[in-house]
């Protein structure tokens, strides 16, 4: 008896690890466009550097995913050390009371009095910005918070979602915020530990890769899908080149844009739907050092509107197998386009901040991820609610994934959803129990 056969839409990390759990039972055939897989974490060698897209971490509150990941590859236990830069100083994140009380002592005072007066309990829970207002006060806000919104999803925090900050921002407000630095319990904020594959993320991706192949399912890169052909509301065929797949379930974790565009045929309300979603491009800038290391953190965070980046990490820091011993890799954040004049300020940005001098560089260069975050504009909600009737319609396709559900997750939670769609087919539940499960997404949080 032949298997049912699965086609994944998307290579990244939840189309893999969905291939990996779902090639056990079923005939899987994951179709990537690009020439390399992983997506977003994917990760590449640079001469004698192994380098990934951006720093990529592991760590996860949900139960069992570590011990998922440590069946694809060894993970090395890090503690971490991270710092974020305001006001000409550096801090530890999370702050410490002593720090902000010491160093910023009238950001401090300004910070209680909008606690004690009660000045953010009145705006509507309109926005990001009126949301963590309402939480935080004016001062840590405009401190902390607007303009890295601004840097990050470019975008006015006025007409970003609320639902941004309820899944973006560790903690519920100041006072919680307050308490955990009191007593020093601050893991809802900030991990004490990381794990991290000692070769880097691309351990990870080529060890999944491999174990499909050897399941006997297929990876296809560089194959451009032209259409899905909807019929008795299911997926009759998906069409790439001159080749027709007959699959018996379909799982998309490509954006909701590009699945439209191929969907045949095409549902003017998904169309709709789908192109009014916006992404943010990530470009980053590695810069290869002479010497043996840069920071004494794995990453540092630059909210201040000032600065052209909003972090910087060094791919060292999570380990020392991914360069060589004399030199070292900075990995610089920005959502501005790149251009020389861009490059030569963050160089010079990075100079004043004490990071490296610039007769340090040897070489630079740029990756960029061009739909690297969803942007939560207002009313997205809505608009998902559209896209989810359509896709609920179809009876053999399933969306899943950053991409696939539009849901601004981490690398666990992905991991986590991979799980979540090979139990529900394994187990042949119906579309009324996945919609139980997406709604669970959407309740994910997101500790750094």
């Amino acid at each position: 008896m032949s298997r049912k056969k699965i086609v994944i839409l998307g290579g990244g990390i939840t189309g893999l690890v969905s291939a990996y759990y779902l090639s056990e039972k079923y005939s899987v055939i994951l179709i990537e466009k690009e020439r390399y897989l992983g997506g977003s974490a994917a990760g590449f060698i640079y001469k004698d550097f192994i380098l990934d897209c951006g720093p990529h971490k592991i760590y996860t509150e949900l139960p069992g995913i570590i011990n998922e990941i440590k069946k694809i590859t060894p993970l090395i236990k890090i503690k971490k050390k991270n710092s974020i830069y305001l006001k000409g100083n550096y801090y530890d994140f999370p702050l410490s009371l002593g720090q902000i009380a010491t160093r910023m002592p009238i950001t401090a005072i300004r910070a209680g009095l909008d606690m004690l007066k009660k000045q953010f309990t009145n705006l509507p829970d309109d926005s990001y910005e009126n949301f963590l207002v309402n939480r935080f006060g004016k001062t840590l806000y405009s401190l902390s918070f607007k303009d890295y919104a601004f840097k990050i999803w470019n975008s006015n925090p006025k007409e970003l979602d609320p639902e941004l900050a309820r899944r973006r921002v560790a903690v519920s407000g100041f006072s919680e915020l307050l308490k955990s630095i009191i007593t020093k319990k601050t893991s809802k904020i900030s991990a004490e530990f990381f794990y991290y594959p000692p070769n880097g993320i691309k351990q990870i991706i080529d060890s999944l890769i491999s174990k499909i192949k050897n399941q006997k399912s297929k990876v296809l890169t560089n194959a451009n899908i032209s259409e899905i052909r909807i019929k008795n509301n299911k997926v009759d065929f998906i069409r790439y080149g001159k080749k027709r797949i007959f699959p018996d379930y379909v799982i998309s974790t490509i954006p909701l844009d590009s699945l439209s565009k191929i969907i045949k045929p095409s549902n003017p309300l998904f169309d709709r739907a789908s192109s009014s979603l916006k992404y943010q491009k990530l470009n980053i800038i590695y810069f290869i050092l002479k010497k043996p290391r840069a920071l004494k953190d794995c990453w540092i965070f630059f909210p201040e509107g000032r600065f052209i980046f909003q972090r910087v990490s060094e791919q060292k820091a999570f380990s020392p197998r991914t360069s060589p011993r004399n030199k070292t890799a900075l990995m610089v954040e920005t959502t501005r386009e790149i251009s020389p004049k861009l490059i030569d300020r963050v160089i010079g940005q990075m100079e004043f901040a004490g990071i490296l001098k610039k007769e340090e560089i040897e070489e630079h260069f740029v990756k960029s991820i061009k739909k690297a975050y969803p942007l939560y504009h207002k009313g997205f909600l809505n608009v998902l609610k559209e896209i989810n009737l359509y896709a609920s319609s179809i009876g053999n396709l399933y969306l899943l994934g950053r991409q696939g559900l539009f849901n601004y997750n981490n690398m666990d939670q992905c991991w986590d959803m991979a799980l979540k769609i090979s139990t529900q087919l394994r187990n042949n539940h119906n579309k009324e129990d996945w919609a139980k499960v997406e709604r669970y997404f959407d309740n994910y949080k997101i500790v750094d």
